[in-house]
């Protein structure tokens, strides 16, 4: 049985029996053949037999993976930020922000690669630079960077800037579920922990989610695999 959780940038792939993930770019499963028994992702929409909304298999992971009664999951990866909080397990807001690349990962990456960051190195200040839009903030960053501020320091306000809008989006909670590709970029999950507790979940909560979606038919899958538990 074969699951998929298709990204804009990177697409996750797990075969049941394998050992862990796959994670390719996005750009060479459009140009193979992938198929998957079980798919999200708006890639994967074509390519799935069984297909399940983005939200709806990040709540399912949600549930699966964390035992709290309220809780607040945020996934922020490439494109976009999906929010799922929920109330004595019940979901009480589903949340999709697609109209701006300032709250995706997109713009952090181009603007990584353009000026060949190690985001090791990057220093989030207490000062943050507004992010409305991304490509708003690519033009203050570049302006910064050509009146002689070096590119780390105002991409680390910009990434303070993210974090905070990540904050409000999500309501300000007193503690959040950081899912998606984010859970990697040290300095971005820095600067979230000074306004919340942050947690760590990886980039695969929305494959646990497929996962349950189809023990649920088929119990016979039995619990998810550990593969899928990298939190």
């Amino acid at each position: 049985m074969k699951f998929g959780d298709a990204g804009s940038s990177w697409s996750k792939l797990f075969t049941a029996g394998d050992d862990s993930v796959k994670i390719v770019p996005t750009r060479e499963l459009v140009a193979g053949d992938f198929r998957f028994d079980w798919g999200t992702g708006h890639t994967a929409r074509n390519r799935s037999e069984r297909f399940e909304n983005d939200l709806i298999a990040l709540s399912s992971g949600a549930l699966a993976l964390v035992d709290d009664d309220d809780f607040t999951v945020l996934d922020l990866g490439s494109r976009d930020a999906k929010l799922v909080a929920f109330a004595g397990r019940r979901p009480v807001k589903l949340d999709w922000s697609v109209g701006c690349a300032s709250a995706t990962g997109a713009t952090l990456e181009m603007l990584g690669k353009f000026y060949d960051i190690d985001w090791e190195a990057i220093e989030v200040e207490d000062k943050w630079t507004p992010v409305t839009c991304g490509t708003y903030a690519i033009e203050r960053i570049m302006d910064q960077v050509s009146a002689g501020e070096s590119a780390t320091r105002a991409i680390g306000r910009f990434v303070h800037g993210l974090a905070r809008n990540c904050f409000d989006f999500t309501g300000k909670p007193d503690k959040l579920y950081l899912s998606g590709g984010f859970t990697l970029n040290r300095p971005f999950v820095e600067v979230l922990r000074r306004y919340t507790e942050v947690v760590l979940m990886g980039r695969t909560v929305p494959l646990s989610g497929l996962w349950s979606l189809a023990r649920e038919e088929n119990p016979e899958i039995g619990e998810i695999p550990k593969a899928l538990l990298n939190w």
